[in-house]
C-alpha cells in the first residue's frame, strides 16, 4: 500500500507505566503491519512506555494533562488537549485503552468524527474496592463510553458478562489477550540472573522457588500470598517466593514479611524488564488477586510451562482449569491458597502434571491470534 492509503491508528491510554493495558499497546503498535497502517500513541506521561515505544520508532505523543486522578480543571484541559490532538492527527481508527482515556477519548472522537473508534476494557473500574455510589457512577461511564465506541474489545468472556449496561452486549466482543516470549531463558541461566538481583538467593539454588509478578496495589493481594508462606515455612523450610514488581504497597508489605519474619523466604525485586524471559528460573507461579480481567501473567507462566496457582476470579479460569492446567482457589483465602501451595510443593507429579498442561494451554494464547482479530475489527 502507498503512504496515501494507510490507515491511521491513533491508540490512547491514560497512563505511561508499564501493566497489563500498557503492554497490550506497545504489542499491537509495535506488531502492526507498517506498510498497512500508520501508528501513533497518544498517552499521559512520559513512563516505560513512552521509553519502549521510541525504540522501536513509533511516533509519541505526549499528553501533559491526562492523570488517572480526576479534577473538573483538569479534565477540560485534557478534552481540549485531546480534540487538538484529534483535529491535528484526523486518525482513521481511535483505539482507546483504560477508564479514563477510553471515557474522553470516546466522546471527543465522536465529536471529531473519527470513523472508527474501538475500545479495549482492560478490567473494569467498579470491581475494585469503592463505596457503592461510586461503583455505580462508574458502570455508567463504562456502559456510555461502550455505547460511544463502535467497537468494544473485552479481555475474557467473564469481563462481557460483568457489563450488563443496555445494549452493551452488541457491541462487545471477546478476543483474549495472547502473548509471545522471544527469548525463554534456561533455569540455570535464569536462577543465576536473581541471584544478582538478591544475593541472598545463591545460599538457595537448590531450594523450591515460586513467585509472583504484578504491580504492589490492594487489588492484588500480595498479603494473601505472604501469609499463606507464613504459616508454611516451617514445615517448608526449602521454599523462596519472589514477589517482581512495584508499587504503592512495598513498605506495607514489607513491613508484613518483618512481622511475619519470613525475611529469609520472601523477597522482593522491583521491577525487572521483560521478567517474563526468566521465568524458568521457578518451581511454581502464583497470583492471588482479588480482580483480573485476563491476566497476562498466568499466559507468561503457562508458556514457560510452570505449574500455577492463582484466585479463582474474572478471566483466569477461562486459561486455567482446577486441576488440570493449575489449581484455583477462593480469593483472599490463606488457608485454601496454602494447602494448594503444598499440594505442588510436596507432589512432584502433580508439578510435572499441571506444569505440562499449562504449556499446552499456551497455544490457545498467542500474540498473532489476537492480532489478527483486533485487525479483523479494524477493518470491519
Amino acid at each position: 500500500m502507498t503512504q496515501h492509503t494507510r490507515k491511521k491508528i491513533l491508540f490512547l491510554i491514560t497512563k505511561s507505566n508499564w501493566g497489563g493495558a500498557q503492554r497490550y499497546v506497545y504489542d499491537l503498535a509495535t506488531n502492526l503491519n507498517p506498510n498497512e497502517f500508520e501508528i501513533i500513541v497518544a498517552l499521559g506521561g512520559t513512563g516505560r512506555l513512552t521509553e519502549e515505544l521510541v525504540k522501536k520508532g513509533v511516533r509519541v505523543i505526549s499528553l501533559n494533562t491526562l492523570e488517572r486522578d480526576i479534577s473538573l480543571i483538569r479534565e477540560i484541559k485534557t478534552a481540549l488537549e485531546l480534540w487538538n490532538t484529534m483535529k491535528s492527527e484526523k486518525p482513521d481508527i481511535l483505539h482507546i485503552n483504560s477508564s479514563k482515556a477510553g471515557g474522553l477519548g470516546a466522546l471527543i472522537g465522536r465529536l471529531c468524527f473519527v470513523q472508527k473508534i474501538i475500545f479495549t476494557a482492560h478490567g473494569w473500574a467498579f470491581n475494585e474496592e469503592r463505596p457503592t455510589w461510586q461503583k455505580f457512577i462508574i458502570k455508567i461511564l463504562h456502559g456510555i463510553t461502550i455505547l460511544l465506541s463502535h467497537h468494544t474489545i473485552v479481555v475474557s468472556k467473564t469481563t462481557k458478562q460483568q457489563m450488563n449496561f443496555p445494549f452493551a452486549h452488541s457491541k462487545m466482543h471477546v478476543v483474549h489477550n495472547g502473548r509471545t516470549i522471544k527469548d525463554l531463558y534456561s533455569r540455570e541461566f535464569s536462577r543465576s540472573f536473581f541471584s544478582g538481583y538478591v544475593p541472598t538467593l545463591r545460599d538457595h539454588e537448590n531450594d523450591f522457588w515460586s513467585v509472583t509478578i504484578g504491580e504492589l496495589h490492594p487489588i492484588k493481594q500480595h498479603d494473601v500470598t505472604i501469609r499463606a508462606l507464613a504459616s508454611l515455612s516451617k514445615q517448608l523450610p526449602n521454599i523462596r517466593h519472589l514477589i517482581i514488581g512495584e508499587g504503592e504497597e512495598r513498605k506495607r508489605l514489607e513491613s508484613l514479611v518483618q512481622e511475619l519474619d519470613l525475611e529469609g523466604v520472601v523477597f522482593f525485586t522491583g521491577n525487572i524488564p521483560e521478567a517474563s524471559q526468566y521465568l524458568k528460573a521457578f518451581d511454581l507461579f502464583v497470583l492471588s488477586s482479588r480482580s483480573e480481567a485476563l491476566a497476562y501473567v498466568i499466559i507468561e507462566a503457562c508458556i514457560a510451562g510452570l505449574p500455577i496457582i492463582a484466585s479463582n476470579v474474572g478471566g483466569i479460569p477461562e486459561i486455567i482449569t482446577h486441576k488440570n492446567s493449575g489449581l484455583l482457589f477462593p480469593s483472599g483465602s490463606v488457608t485454601a491458597l496454602a494447602t494448594s501451595y503444598t499440594d505442588i510443593n510436596t507432589d512432584p507429579t502433580l508439578r510435572e502434571t499441571l506444569a505440562q498442561n499449562a504449556l499446552l494451554r499456551a497455544q490457545d494464547f498467542t500474540f498473532e491470534k489476537m492480532l489478527q482479530k483486533t485487525i479483523t475489527l479494524y477493518k470491519e
